[in-house]
């Protein structure tokens, strides 16, 4: 049993920058993560030693608050202005971050730099996978696959929306005003994303961009030149996300089918060599991103009768998309909890 008053589950953006916001107003939280590491999109591999970025691809932000939060990374390792090579942006996840005069940069070791910089002293089980919220009176508590149990008054569920509703309809679905919390939340659009990463010799002709948001496709949405962002790297290495309409369609299939098909489509838009990678590895987003647009302002607060309260926090609550708007939704679930959590409790009711 813990004696945190507050427990997050997920240590991507959301939940960390919740945990470190509590952090910094000298309160207390144990972050509990499923994976091996932190980050949730803000993901690096490291093939053959070589960082390769397979969910966002590069930084970018419209807030000052964000834009400080990244600032306080290691100026060492930045690179100003990435990408620079970009071949049209219309169907780019963010467009306007190509816009004139948009600071965009991106990291040598990765963009899990973000993350991990975040997780800095923070108390984060990694590998605690939460199976069960159960009410006990006036507080929550977390099971989690392999016995362990935690107890907090405040459970914060951080993961993806698809994540975070498999925890919460089962403990909060009969919660005063639930009903219409969850309706709304399962009135957003999530944009689910196949990605393949393809490896090439060093020797590869360099494609001639950093980043294509192709239109003419069917398949590919983007295909991201990742080895640009490194030193000496050990392989060429193209990263492609698939559009929404293929991601849904080809999920339920085996990654092998729908990579084969996703590299033909790339071969056909950059030549036979494109096709034919020496090596391949799949990644499926499923939950992926919420659709530019339906955020909601605030996070969704469930009290339970007896006491207890579980927030549901992500970037579908941020005032901006992508991992921006995860960002700060954990800051200001971070702030409120930390400041007046009495305000939760009456948000809920």
């Amino acid at each position: 049993m813990s004696d945190s008053q507050v427990i997050i589950i997920g240590a991507g953006v959301a939940g960390l920058a919740c945990a470190r916001e509590l952090a910094q107003r000298g309160q207390r939280s144990i972050v509990l993560e499923r994976s091996r590491g932190v980050g949730g999109r803000c993901a690096t591999r490291r093939i053959d030693g070589q960082a390769v970025d397979h969910g966002a691809a590069f930084f970018h932000a419209r807030s000052a608050e964000f834009a400080q939060a990244l600032a306080q990374m290691p100026v060492e390792g930045r690179i100003d202005g990435w990408p620079q090579r970009v071949v049209e942006t219309r169907l780019a996840c963010q467009p306007e971050a190509f816009g004139p005069g948009q600071v965009r940069f991106a990291r040598r070791e990765g963009m899990s730099a973000f993350p991990k910089m975040l997780a800095k002293d923070l108390d984060v089980r990694l590998q605690h996978t939460v199976t069960k919220l159960e009410s006990t009176g006036d507080r929550v508590r977390v099971h989690t696959q392999h016995g362990a149990t935690f107890e907090a008054e405040f459970v914060v569920a951080a993961g993806s929306l698809a994540q975070s509703l498999r925890l919460a309809e089962p403990f909060a679905g009969q919660f005063p005003g639930a009903a219409e919390q969850f309706a709304k939340l399962h009135d957003l659009e999530v944009v689910p994303s196949l990605a393949v990463i393809a490896g090439y010799a060093c020797n590869t002709p360099d494609p001639g961009f950093e980043v294509w948001n192709p239109l003419e496709t069917v398949m590919l949405q983007a295909i991201i030149h990742d080895s640009a962002k490194r030193l000496a790297p050990a392989h060429r290495v193209l990263v492609l996300h698939s559009r929404p309409g293929f991601a849904r369609a080809r999920m339920g299939e085996s990654a092998e089918a729908w990579s084969r098909d996703m590299l033909w489509e790339l071969g056909d838009v950059l030549g036979e060599w494109a096709a034919k990678p020496l090596w391949t590895q799949t990644h499926t987003w499923r939950s992926g991103r919420i659709r530019a647009g339906d955020q909601l302002a605030m996070p969704a607060v469930l009290n339970a009768p007896g006491g207890g309260t579980l927030l549901i926090i992500g970037d579908a609550f941020g005032s901006q998309p992508g991992f921006e708007g995860a960002y700060l939704s954990g800051v200001a679930a971070g702030e409120q909890l930390a400041r007046a959590p009495e305000r939760l409790r009456l948000v809920g009711r």
